[in-house]
Order: C-alpha cells, then sequence, then structure tokens
C-alpha cells in the first residue's frame, strides 16, 4: 500500500506492529467506524428526501370509505371509519399526519402499527398509532398477538384482527424488514463521504499530513510532542488563523489525497442515485438534475406514480380494508379507495382536453366536470352530450327518418 511504501512496516510506539494504512487510520482515527442506524441515516440528505417524498405522497391523497350497492358507489360517510381515516383518526393527529408518519415508519423500520380502538359493541371509535421500536408481533401459545408498549409505559397484548399492520418487504411473511438495514452499507458509504467532508472543511480545507522529526526521539519525548501537538491542531481549528507554526526540528509532509483526487463529489452524486434506487424514487425527485430534462421529467413522474406509488397504495388498501371492515361489512360493500386524481392532475391545457373529450363522447356530463374543478353546479349542464359524427354500430348503414331526408 502507498502509506506501507512512506513509512515502513513498523509503528513508531511498537516496533512489533506492523504499521498498514488500516492501522495508521484506527489510530488516528479509533472511533472512525459508521454505525447505520434509523437515527444516523435519517442525516443523509438523499435518505431524509427520498423517506419525505413517500410519506407525503401518501399522505396527501384523499381517502374515503366507498360503498357499492350494485351499480351506484357512493362515499360511505354513515361509516364510523369515514372520518377517522379522511378526518382524524384520533385525538392528536390528522389524517394527513397519520399516513405521513406510519408510512415513514414503514420505510424506516419495516413496519408500521396502528390499532384500531373499538367499543364494547365493536363499533370502531378510534385509530391509535403504536412506534415501531416498540411493537412486535409474538407468538403466545397457539396464537400470535402484537405486543405494545403506549407511550405511558402500559403493556398491550393486541389480537391481529385489531391491527393495522403495513409493512415493507420482508422474509418470513409476517414482519417487514427495514430497507435502512437492508442497505446499511449503502448507506453507511454516503455518511462516510458527509463525514469526511465536514472533517476536510473543519480542518480549514487543508489536507492532514505527517510530522517527522529531524532528530532521534525517546519515548517521553514521544508522548510530550503528542500531546503538544495535539493541543496546536485543536487551537488551530478553533482560530481563524489556519497557518501553523512548527519548532524547526520538526518537519511537515502532506500525505491526504485531495478531494478531487479521491472524486470525492462523484462518490456523493453516485451514493445519491443508488439511495434513490433503492427506495425507488425518481432521482429529480430529491432534487438530483443532473441527467434531467422536461420530457423526461414528465414521464418520470408518471413513471413515479405507476410504478412507485400503486404499490404501496395497494398495501395500504387491502391492509385496511381487512382490518377495519368486518367480513360482513365488505360483502355489504365497504371498502377504502385512494384518490390518485392529485398526482395525475396535469396542466390546465391537460386537463381542458380531456374533459373536452369526455364531454363530447358522451361519458361525463358538464356538472361532473366542474365538480373536478371544485365549482358548483349549474342547471342544465347535467345533460350527456354526444358528437353528431358518433353513433352506435348498430345504426350504421341504416337510413335516417324519412322526414329529415331532402
Amino acid at each position: 500500500m502507498i502509506l506501507d511504501s512512506l513509512f515502513g512496516t513498523r509503528s513508531i510506539e511498537n516496533p512489533d506492529t506492523p504499521l498498514t494504512g488500516q492501522t495508521l487510520q484506527d489510530y488516528l482515527h479509533p472511533d472512525n467506524a459508521i454505525s447505520v442506524n434509523n437515527a444516523n441515516a435519517m442525516t443523509l440528505g438523499a435518505v431524509y428526501s427520498c423517506i419525505y417524498v413517500l410519506s407525503s405522497s401518501i399522505a396527501q391523497l384523499p381517502l374515503h370509505v366507498m360503498r357499492k350497492q350494485g351499480s351506484t358507489i357512493a362515499a360511505a360517510t354513515d361509516h364510523p371509519a369515514y372520518w377517522l381515516l379522511h378526518d382524524e383518526p384520533n385525538t392528536w393527529q390528522t389524517s394527513y399526519k397519520w399516513r405521513e408518519t406510519k408510512q415513514a415508519h414503514v420505510l424506516g423500520w419495516g413496519n408500521g402499527y396502528t390499532q384500531a380502538v373499538r367499543s364494547n359493541r365493536g363499533e370502531l371509535r378510534e385509530l391509535v398509532m403504536h412506534r415501531p421500536w416498540m411493537c412486535e408481533l409474538v407468538k403466545n401459545g397457539n396464537r400470535w398477538v402484537y405486543s405494545a408498549i403506549t407511550e405511558e409505559g402500559r403493556a398491550l397484548a393486541i389480537p391481529p384482527e385489531d391491527m393495522i399492520h403495513v409493512r415493507a418487504l420482508g422474509s418470513d411473511g409476517r414482519t417487514g424488514i427495514s430497507l435502512i438495514r437492508q442497505h446499511a452499507e449503502t448507506i453507511g458509504l454516503g455518511l462516510a463521504a458527509q463525514r469526511y467532508g465536514k472533517d476536510f472543511f473543519d480542518g480549514g480545507g487543508r489536507p492532514t499530513g505527517l510530522v517527522t522529526v529531524k532528530d532521534g526521539l525517546n519515548k517521553e519525548s514521544w508522548e510530550r510532542l503528542k500531546t503538544v501537538w495535539g493541543a496546536a491542531v485543536a487551537k488551530l481549528r478553533q482560530s481563524e488563523n489556519k497557518t501553523l507554526m512548527m519548532p524547526a526540528d520538526l518537519d511537515y509532509k502532506s500525505i491526504t489525497i485531495a478531494p478531487e483526487d479521491a472524486q470525492f463529489l462523484e462518490t456523493r452524486k453516485l451514493n445519491r442515485s443508488e439511495v434513490a434506487g433503492i427506495f425507488n424514487v425518481p432521482a429529480h425527485m430529491i432534487n438530483d438534475l443532473d441527467k434531467a430534462t422536461f420530457s423526461n421529467i414528465s414521464e418520470q413522474a408518471i413513471q413515479f406514480v405507476r410504478h412507485t406509488m400503486m404499490p404501496w397504495i395497494r398495501n395500504w388498501e387491502e391492509e385496511i380494508n381487512r382490518r377495519i371492515f368486518t367480513r360482513a361489512e365488505r360483502i355489504a360493500g365497504y371498502y377504502v379507495k385512494f384518490n390518485l386524481g392529485g398526482l395525475l392532475r396535469g396542466t390546465a391545457k391537460e386537463r381542458a382536453e380531456f374533459y373536452h373529450y369526455a364531454i363530447t363522447d358522451g361519458w361525463m356530463d358538464r356538472n361532473e366536470v366542474r365538480a373536478l374543478e371544485d365549482l358548483n353546479p349549474r342547471d342544465g349542464l347535467d345533460e350527456m352530450l354526444i358528437s353528431v359524427n358518433a353513433q352506435p354500430m348498430s345504426q350504421l348503414g341504416k337510413d335516417t327518418n324519412p322526414e329529415d331526408t331532402p
């Protein structure tokens, strides 16, 4: 290694210990190892951005309880779950904050837990979110239960039918695995590059180096040199003057590779792209615009809805449906539905073209269009229109009304 050739193969302090690049790094920074966990992973900008994008996207979508009766579908405002899911699941959270926090739990810890609290008569009363690090699925005899600790320190045993458990990709079929845990090395590389940049600029933007003595040192002199040098460097970092004064019998030689030579910026960009890939988020949505153009951003936005959001939405909908509603209620037609209109909403020109074809093709009336644009209905606009050039296939080739024929 380069450091081996520079310094020889022996340690200054202990000649019996070979000096390599790794041992020198451990000597200079004994606590250098980075342990990746949910807390410090969020300090990496790419991880925070991805979790925020996915969590806020899930949270901003309108969530309704619907009921299908025959061919009619309408909002089931008479069901108690409607207001809990749409407005206020519990005393402390709005529907937006509940879904945003729960999705962040799923992405960070692999699991998001919400207890469906019911009355003695079985009526849904409240949706209480539990912290994933204080809740786990355990087997009690022949039955699985969720063991949860409340903020007050009270232990709960919650049956599976009362726990809305949204999970990430897992291996055992019952719980999810944290994306941060699965990709700790990739995230750790980003954290290491981030810390390297901080240490570099904390040192005044100057590379570190090797201090050598012109004359030999005994053990006592060596210990004193380390103490004095450490104090000088610490004082230098706190001073506006970044010039280090050295005694005449000391020599300083720079040994650190410059950040541009180590491709520091390229490493950070590549890591940002890799993290976006882990969370399946388009790079431009976390402010990585290196290869973005107007045309491919529009296409990536559509791909984001189809291939990133839709799997999570189906995950949420199916889990809520089977835990919120009883079997009899599901048979009666109750279900939950996320409205993707907000994410798919185009420009004013695109919406105008879409509404034009919907009205002239006869599958939307003008008041339905006004409702989608948050406008009040108007009299006389409920009648369906159809283009004069469009007619049923069964009428093709038939004569028109003789009275209308010239």
